[in-house]
């Protein structure tokens, strides 16, 4: 399989990823276009994998449908009915931006030309360019690619800011509470808990040399 099919097969697997998510959602094709600001035919095609959706995008549906980011490239899912409240075509086109201004440090980190990227991965340097402006959506399969060439992974791409942002935080937060031994999950949910946990944050948040000292006289006054 050639790259270029790999990336094709990667497009239209996240497609289908992203029906799956919007029919369990019970959303139609016109009301998630509508979120994002862009016409029908176009999610559609997304869909049917002739075109890739980006990651900004792909955030935003991910808080509309509430599942996990995670989802569109795990088996971990859960749906809920929920709508933005905010401009998403604005929140996309500023993700964009931010997307690209971190693609473009990273190459520039490299010690990479945009030629000698685009060249590594098959791309034209005028799409890289766009890409690297926020003037072009970079389709998901096409950053991971640009990912991985550059020695990051997708994860470190996406949002930390805003609604959604936050949204994917707290999100990423509740999986890994999740993925906790049973035990565990009993102790921080237990409130009578809460003033160890407080001082294993605030020891985590000590020095080196000052955690050894608290370390060194726990010792001499335990018996």
């Amino acid at each position: 399989m050639t790259d270029q099919q790999a990336l094709s097969l990667r497009t239209k697997m996240l497609g289908a990823m992203v029906r799956e998510a919007r029919m369990a959602a019970g959303k139609s094709i016109r009301q998630s276009a509508n979120w994002l600001g862009i016409g029908t035919s176009t999610f559609s095609s997304y869909e049917h994998g002739r075109k890739g959706v980006s990651l900004p995008e792909l955030e935003l549906l991910a808080y509309a449908y509430r599942v996990p980011l995670a989802s569109f490239w795990s088996s971990r899912s859960e749906i809920h009915d929920h709508e933005p409240g905010f401009n998403t075509r604005q929140e996309i086109a500023l993700r964009q931006r931010l997307i690209g201004a971190q693609l473009r440090q990273r190459r520039l980190e490299a010690d990479l030309t945009i030629a000698a990227l685009a060249d590594s991965v098959g791309f034209p340097n005028s799409r890289l360019s766009d890409y690297e402006r926020g003037q072009r959506p970079i389709p998901l399969p096409e950053l991971e690619v640009l990912a991985d060439a550059l020695g990051h992974d997708l994860t470190d791409y996406l949002g930390t800011e805003g609604p959604v942002g936050d949204w994917i935080r707290l999100r990423s937060l509740f999986d890994s509470f999740d993925d906790l031994p049973q035990d565990m999950q009993q102790f921080v949910t237990d409130p009578a808990n809460r003033p160890y946990l407080r001082l294993a944050m605030e020891l985590s948040r000590l020095p080196g040399d000052q955690l050894r000292t608290v370390s060194r006289t726990i010792d001499e006054i335990t018996p």
